[in-house]
């Protein structure tokens, strides 16, 4: 396309390149070709985690989120045609009810808690509910406990499930923290940043299912900062 448009071009004369309309209509293609440059800038800086403050910034950017956001309809139409792609969010879920448990690539002994971070995300977890006038859900402290304990499991030993290896499911590592609970449930993700975490999580029916839960009052989300792994994130809900 670029050899195509350039032989045109190069047929139109000098007049006609300098004349004000082509000018002003050139800002259209200008703005077009910029977005896309920027889109792919906000690929890379939401992808990589660089492990710096600057990279942290760019990762849970606004205008970042919303550029990767746009990006993500050209995925969705070549995901068929390369089976293999990686997400282009960067984002590692796993459905709320399988057992399935994924071998990481990596371990993390000691990653770095991130208060803040879960202080963020029940932010936009209520912020979630709010908009369908559910109850917002309160912190809980017993059961953060029990998410950041999974969390730093997961990236002690190099795993992704709602299972340890050795069979124990959320409801034997609630129970065994004592918290008491009629309804209960688990969300997991490894992801970049909280932004995409919290969007991936959004966008997957069974973990919605829980963040959107009527009868869920409260949640504990324990976030691990494995650096350039990403964080690893579990929510545990229960009424």
């Amino acid at each position: 396309m670029s050899i195509v448009f350039n032989s045109i071009l190069d047929k139109v004369s000098f007049s006609a390149h300098q004349n004000m309309i082509n000018k002003i209509f050139g800002i259209i293609p200008g703005f077009i070709n910029g977005t896309i440059f920027a889109a792919l800038l906000a690929i890379f800086f939401s992808g990589v985690p660089l492990g710096n403050s600057f990279s942290e910034e760019s990762q849970n950017s606004t205008l970042v989120h919303q550029l990767t956001t746009q990006t993500k309809w050209m995925e969705d139409k070549i995901r068929p045609v390369f089976s293999d792609i990686t997400d282009s969010t960067n984002i590692l879920t796993i459905h709320p009810e399988t057992n399935k448990l994924i071998k990481l690539p990596f371990k993390v002994k000691s990653a770095r808690p991130r208060p803040d971070l879960e202080a963020k995300m029940l932010i936009l977890i209520n912020q979630e509910r709010s908009k369908r006038r559910l109850k917002p859900l309160k912190a809980d402290p017993p059961l953060r406990e029990v998410a950041i304990k999974h969390s730093q499991d997961m990236f002690q030993r190099g795993y992704f499930s709602h299972y340890t290896p050795e069979g124990k499911d959320p409801f034997e590592r609630i129970n065994n923290a004592k918290v008491t609970y009629l309804t209960a449930g688990e969300n997991l993700a490894l992801s970049p940043n909280l932004r995409t975490a919290h969007t991936g999580l959004m966008e997957s029916p069974g973990h919605k299912a829980n963040i959107l839960h009527a009868d869920f009052g409260r949640v504990g989300i324990g976030i691990l900062d494995g650096g350039k792994n990403g964080i690893m994130v579990t929510q545990n809900f229960r009424n």
